[in-house]
C-alpha cells in the first residue's frame, strides 16, 4: 500500500498551528460568550426594572383611588347614614372632578344586593360584578387590569352606612398615566399592545392600543414578519433594527381574554451597547489574529534549523541502505556550536553507524562466499553436496538438446553401513565414509560429478557418454575397488556398495527424475544381495508407484472396513484340544480383489499406518473374544501379531488396558506373537515393554523361530510363554534331515526352559505323528484347517468343535 509521506518539520509545524488555531478558537469563543452574556443580563435588568416601575406606578394609580373613595365616603358620612343614596348624590357630584384629577373614566356604585345605585356607563360590566362579589366577601379592595379597545385600571373598595350594610365603589382609570411615568422614568418607549391568544407571536398581527411613540413602534414590528414563540419572546425579548439603530423590546403581561392577550411592551434603543460590543469584538478578533500570525512566524524561523538538519539528516540516511558509505560521510551533518542537542547526537551516531555498517557489510560478504561453499559441498568428505548436485545436473539436462551424447547417473549406498556405525561408533563411521568417497573419488574422470547425497549415499554424474555400457564400467570399476579391505585406525572393514544406474539423452526427463530412477535400480541392486549394479528399468518404477498407492490405499480401506480378520486354530498335539486362534489380517480391495498379506503388510510395516492397523486388529480380536465366550469356548485365547513398530508405540499398554476395561475381559485370553527381528532391534526397550504387559497377565510367544538371528543369546532375558517353529523348517523335515534335526533340537530346548512349542504349516499326519511323539505341545496347519474368514467362525466351530474338542482324528497315512 502506497502512503503519502509528509516531513517532520512539516508535521511539527502544523501541530504548531493547529495548538495556536484551537486556543484562538476558545479565547474567541469566551470572549464572545462573554459579550453574549452581559447583553443577556443587560436585557434581563430591563425587564426586571420595567416590571418593578409598572409595579410602582399601577400601585400608585391604584391607592390614589382607594384612598379618594375612603376620604370621600368619610366626608359624606357614609357611616352614619342609614341608606346609600346620599353617596350617590355626592359621588354624582364630584363624577367630573374624578375625571379631571383622576382620569377616572367611569363609576359605579353596587349595594350588597348586587344592585346598581348610580353608574357613570350605561351598563355594568361582568368584571365589576365580579369584584363586587369578591369585594362583599372579602370586605377588602380588590384591582385589575381589562383591557379592550384600551387597558384599565379596576379598583373596587367597600363602604359601609349606619346599619351595617356594604356597598361597593368601583372605578375604571385609563393607563394612560402609567404609561406616561414609565417612559419619563425609564427613558424608554412604551407601548400596549394585543396579540391573538396562542403559543406564538406574530408580529404582523399586532395591534397597538397606545404607545409612547406609536410611528415608531410601527416601523420597528414592520421589520419581522416570521412567527416567535411566545415563552421565548417573555423570556429574552425581542431584537428589532430601524435603519441603523437596534432596539430590544421587553414584553411583560397585562392581561388575557378569550380571544387575544395584552402585554405592556418596553423598547430600548441599544444602539451604543451594540457599537461598543462590535468594536469590542472587532478590536480582539485582530489582536488575536495578529498574535496568531507573529507566534506562527516566530514558530516557523525558530524552528527552520532543525527542520533543515532533518531533512538533510533523512536524506542522507537512505545512502546507508544502499551502502553508499563514502557518499555518506561527505554529508555535512555536523555543525559548530557551544550547545549539543539530540540531532548533534543523532548525527554522530549516524557517523559511526556507516563506519560499523560498511565494516559489517565487507564481513559478510566474505561469509557470504565461505557459506556458498559451504551450501556447495560436504564438510566431511569434501565432495559437491547435493544442491551442487541439482545446480549441475539442472545444466547437464538442459543442455542435452544442442548434444548428441548422454548423460548418465550413478546412485550409491554402502551395504551394511548401519552395522559400523552401531558397533564401532559414528566417530568410525565418519573416517570410513572419508575413505569411500577417496575411492569414489579416484575411480571417475575429471569431468565426472561425484557427489554426497546423504548418510552413506553418493551419486556420480557422468556427463560425457555415449551409452549405458560407459556407466556400467565406471559402476564395475568402482565395485572392484570396494571389494578391498578399508582400514580405518586398527580396524579393518570390508563394506560393499549397491549401485543403482540410469542413462538418458531426452532433455525432456528432469534431472530429479534421473536421481530418483538410480535410487530405484541402487534398491533392487541391494534386494539382490548387495555388492552389485542394477540398471533402471521403467517396471521398477512401476512397482515403486503401486507400492505407494496402495500406501495410500490403507486408510481408505480402514475407513470403509475393508479389512478383516481370518482366524486359524491351532490344537493340542496329544488330545486335538483347541486351545486358540491365530488372528491373520486380510484385506479384500473392491477393485484387486484379495491382496495376499505377504503383498501389504511389508509395505505398511514401516508406515504410519500400521500402528493404526494393529489397533483396529487387537479391538476385533476382542470382539471376537467376547462371542466366543457367549458360545461357551472359555478356555479359548486369540494370538495377535505384532509388528515393531506396533509394539514400540508408547500407546500400546494404555490402549490394551481400556481394551479389557471395556470388553471386560481377561488378559489371558490373549497371546501376543512377536518376530525375533522386532525382539533384538531394541533388545533393552523391548525387555521392559514385555514385563510389562506380563504384569497385566498377557502371554508372549516368538513367530517363525530360527528364521533369525540372535534370538537365543536374549531368550533367557525375555517373558516368553511359547516358542512357534517357522512351517520353512516344518515343511522339509521328513525330507531333509538337517531341518528335522533342527526342529527336534528346538523342542527339547524350549521344553528344557520350560516353554510351550507350536508347530506352524502342518499338512500332514507324517508331519503331526512325528512331532506328537518329540513332545510337541501345539499343532497348527493345513492338515487341520486353513484360516477361517471372522464371517464363518460361528458355522466352523458348531462342525468342528464338540466340548472344546476337534470332532474328528486325524487321518493316517
Amino acid at each position: 500500500m502506497n502512503r503519502t509521506f509528509v516531513s517532520v518539520p512539516l508535521k511539527l509545524l502544523c501541530l504548531i498551528v493547529g495548538t495556536l488555531l484551537l486556543m484562538s478558537a476558545g479565547f474567541s469563543s469566551l470572549s464572545l460568550w462573554r459579550l453574549e452574556h452581559e447583553f443577556t443580563q443587560f436585557q434581563r435588568d430591563k425587564l426586571n426594572l420595567g416590571s418593578a416601575q409598572f409595579s410602582v406606578e399601577k400601585s400608585r394609580l391604584d391607592n390614589q383611588i382607594r384612598i379618594w373613595v375612603e376620604s370621600f365616603s368619610d366626608i359624606v358620612g357614609v357611616n352614619e347614614q342609614p341608606t346609600f343614596n346620599p353617596l350617590s348624590e355626592a359621588v354624582a357630584e364630584q363624577f367630573y372632578a374624578l375625571q379631571l384629577h383622576l382620569n377616572v373614566e367611569n363609576l359605579w356604585l353596587i349595594d350588597e344586593n348586587l344592585q346598581t345605585l348610580w353608574l357613570s356607563s350605561e351598563t355594568t360590566p361582568r368584571l365589576v360584578r365580579e369584584h363586587a362579589i369578591e369585594v362583599l366577601n372579602v370586605q377588602e379592595p380588590l384591582s385589575s387590569i381589562l383591557c379592550d379597545r384600551d387597558c384599565q385600571l379596576y379598583t373596587s373598595v367597600p363602604v359601609i352606612n349606619e346599619q351595617g350594610k356594604i356597598a361597593v365603589v368601583t372605578m375604571s382609570a385609563s393607563l394612560i398615566d402609567v404609561i406616561f411615568s414609565l417612559h419619563q422614568s425609564l427613558d424608554s418607549n412604551v407601548a400596549v399592545i394585543s396579540v391573538p391568544s396562542g403559543q406564538t407571536l406574530s408580529l404582523q398581527q399586532v395591534s397597538f392600543i397606545s404607545a409612547s411613540n406609536q410611528a415608531l413602534l410601527k416601523k420597528i414590528f414592520a421589520q419581522r414578519p416570521e412567527q416567535l414563540s411566545l415563552a421565548q419572546v417573555m423570556d429574552e425579548g425581542i431584537q428589532l433594527s430601524q435603519a441603523d439603530n437596534h432596539f430590544l423590546l421587553n414584553f411583560m403581561p397585562l392581561a388575557t381574554t378569550s380571544s387575544r392577550e395584552y402585554f405592556l411592551v418596553l423598547i430600548d434603543d441599544v444602539s451604543v451597547f451594540k457599537e461598543k460590543n462590535e468594536s469590542y469584538r472587532n478590536y480582539f478578533l485582530v489582536t488575536e489574529l495578529f498574535i496568531f500570525i507573529t507566534l506562527a512566524m516566530l514558530v516557523f524561523f525558530v524552528t527552520s534549523p532543525f527542520a533543515r538538519r532533518l531533512i538533510n539528516l533523512a536524506n542522507a540516511l537512505p545512502m546507508l541502505a544502499r551502502r553508499e558509505f563514502n557518499e555518506f560521510r561527505k554529508v555535512p551533518l555536523k555543525r559548530r556550536s557551544f550547545f549539543v542537542d539530540e540531532l548533534d547526537i543523532l548525527a554522530n551516531a549516524a557517523q559511526e553507524l556507516s563506519f560499523e555498517l560498511e565494516q559489517l557489510n565487507l564481513e559478510i560478504e566474505q561469509k557470504t562466499k565461505e557459506l556458498e561453499n559451504i551450501a556447495m559441498y560436504d564438510l566431511l568428505t569434501g565432495l559437491p553436496n547435493r544442491n551442487m548436485l541439482n545446480l549441475q545436473l539442472h545444466k547437464l539436462v538442459a543442455s542435452l538438446r544442442r548434444r548428441d551424447d548422454g548423460i548418465g547417473v550413478l546412485f550409491l549406498d554402502l551395504d551394511d553401513f548401519k552395522k559400523v556405525n552401531d558397533s564401532h561408533g559414528h566417530g568410525e563411521g565418519d573416517r570410513l565414509l572419508e575413505e569411500a568417497a577417496n575411492r569414489i573419488r579416484t575411480s571417475i574422470d575429471t569431468v565426472d560429478l561425484a557427489c554426497r547425497f546423504g548418510g552413506d549415499e553418493f551419486v556420480i554424474v557422468l556427463p560425457q557418454i555415449s551409452s549405458i555400457d560407459e556407466a556400467i564400467a565406471t559402476a564395475q570399476q568402482i565395485l572392484t575397488r570396494f571389494k578391498q579391505p578399508i582400514k580405518v585406525g586398527s580396524g579393518v572393514f570390508y563394506v560393499s556398495t549397491s549401485i543403482g544406474i540410469v542413462y538418458s539423452d531426452n532433455e525432456a526427463l528432469r534431472a530429479d527424475d534421473l536421481v530418483s530412477f538410480a535410487d530405484i535400480a541402487m534398491y533392487e541392486a541391494k534386494k539382490s544381495g548387495g555388492s552389485r549394479y542394477h540398471i533402471y528399468q521403467p517396471e521398477m518404477f512401476t512397482r515403486v508407484a503401486q507400492r505407494v498407492e496402495l500406501e495410500g490405499e490403507v486408510r481408505q480401506a480402514l475407513l470403509k472396513q475393508q479389512f478383516s480378520l481370518s482366524l486359524q486354530p491351532q490344537l493340542s498335539a496329544k488330545d486335538k484340544r483347541l486351545i486358540g486362534f491365530e488372528a491373520l489380517l486380510r484385506w479384500h480391495h473392491p477393485e484387486q480383489g484379495m491382496i495376499p498379506p505377504d503383498e501389504f503388510i511389508p509395505i505398511l510395516e514401516n508406515s504410519e499406518y500400521m500402528i493404526e492397523l494393529g489397533y483396529w486388529v487387537m479391538r476385533r480380536c476382542f470382539e471376537l473374544m467376547s462371542e466366543f465366550l457367549e458360545q461357551g469356548l472359555v478356555d479359548v485365547r486369540i494370538a495377535i501379531n505384532l509388528s515393531a513398530m506396533q509394539f514400540l508405540d508408547p500407546h500400546l499398554i494404555d490402549y490394551l488396558r481400556q481394551l479389557m476395561r471395556r470388553f471386560n475381559l481377561s488378559a489371558k485370553h490373549f497371546e501376543l506373537e512377536l518376530t525375533e527381528q522386532t525382539l533384538v532391534s531394541d533388545i533393552d526397550k523391548a525387555i521392559k515393554v514385555m514385563n510389562s504387559l506380563k504384569q497385566i497377565g498377557f502371554s508372549f510367544a516368538i513367530d517363525d523361530f530360527g528364521t533369525g538371528y540372535s534370538s537365543l543369546a536374549y531368550l533367557k532375558k525375555m517373558p516368553v510363554d511359547v516358542i512357534k517353529i517357522d512351517k520353512s523348517f516344518i515343511f522339509g523335515m521328513l525330507e531333509n534331515h538337517s531341518d528335522y534335526q533342527i526342529i527336534m533340537s528346538t523342542i527339547a530346548m524350549v521344553k528344557n526352559l520350560g516353554l510351550t512349542v507350536v508347530a506352524e504349516g502342518v499338512e500332514s499326519g507324517a508331519q503331526l505323528r512325528s512331532l506328537t511323539m518329540n513332545d510337541c505341545d501345539i499343532i497348527q496347519g493345513y492338515y487341520f484347517s486353513k484360516p477361517v474368514p471372522e464371517a464363518e467362525l460361528q458355522h466352523f466351530i458348531a462342525d468342528k468343535v464338540v466340548d472344546g474338542f476337534w470332532k474328528t482324528q486325524a487321518k493316517q497315512h
